[in-house]
């Protein structure tokens, strides 16, 4: 069994890190403007991202390869430099000094049919030059995150198990909450599109993105209902608020500690944050874990 694999059954949840791309535009990064760029090109901030995570209590840092899958590179003017970006990704993360270090794979930015046109075997040839990279680069595990699509998170999951053997994956849709229960926008329900991840080979599945804590503990009580599965949580930092062009989110890291708490408290395997949340969410949700009304699961 992985380091990580045996960290997900441990006494008490794995906390994973908040969020990167928010993180990274607070220091500078512009709209628009790839953050791989930066792995290449100032490395230096993504490194002190990465630090100040592990620093707040983070077990695990993931790298900044959310969209270094090959067709969204290309998009950004680094076609072709999956590998390089891949192997300087790690490296970065690696020497934050994390426990673990987890490959990042975000949404090709394409859409299969009939809303798009991409062609999966494509798509799947991204995901798996991208996860071998990863893989060869190092890390304890890949995480496929933010897919508003089963089929394209089906899609990676089955590429990364190709091209990574041994390697545990992550799998992390993006739902709303609707009248009838959480859906992804492409209309995935939560239970049966987890349970098939899972069934597929996902070492864990869970969701991330788009929710505010409050409803992913709603997620979180439904999804660990129904699956024995190590779960994967992590919500947003409360809604987002565009004030002069410029997004922000409002919750505080305490509120956003005392639903993460509630999640663990479910058995929920990994918690962390997502779009909003940077270290003081992190350092305020390791606080709450290490309380002495924590303990084994």
């Amino acid at each position: 069994m992985s380091g990580l694999l045996a960290a997900l059954t441990g006494a008490r949840p794995l906390l994973l890190d908040g969020g990167l791309g928010s993180m990274l535009i607070a220091r500078g990064l512009g709209g628009g403007e790839a953050p791989e760029r930066w792995v290449l090109e100032r490395g230096e901030q993504v490194a002190a991202v990465h630090r100040a995570y592990v620093e707040a209590g983070a077990d695990a840092v993931q790298t900044a390869t959310f969209g270094a899958h090959p067709a969204r590179l290309a998009r950004a003017g680094l076609e072709g430099r999956a590998g390089e970006v891949a192997r300087a990704a790690v490296a970065l993360a690696r020497a934050a000094g994390a426990p673990f270090v987890i490959g990042d794979l975000g949404p090709s930015g394409e859409y299969l049919p009939p809303v798009g046109r991409a062609d999966a075997g494509e798509l799947a040839l991204g995901f798996e030059r991208l996860a071998a990279a990863l893989a060869a680069a190092g890390v304890d595990a890949l995480h496929v995150e933010t897919m508003s699509d089963r089929r394209e998170a089906a899609l990676a999951l089955a590429a990364a198990l190709r091209a990574a053997p041994g390697v545990p994956v992550l799998v992390s849709l993006t739902f709303e909450r609707r009248p009838r229960g959480f859906f992804t926008v492409m209309g995935d329900p939560l239970v049966a599109s987890l349970a098939e991840l899972a069934a597929a080979g996902a070492a864990a599945v869970g969701a991330n993105c788009t929710l505010a804590s409050s409803d992913m503990l709603e997620l979180a009580r439904a999804a660990r209902a129904a699956l024995a599965t190590p779960l994967v949580v992590q919500p947003n930092a409360g809604r987002p608020i565009l004030e002069a062009g410029v997004t922000r989110y409002a919750q505080a890291p305490e509120a956003f500690a005392a639903d993460l708490a509630a999640i663990a408290a479910l058995g929920v395997e990994a918690v962390g944050g997502c779009c909003g949340t940077d270290p003081d969410f992190i350092a305020a949700l390791r606080r709450r874990l290490r309380a002495p009304a924590g303990g084994p699961r």
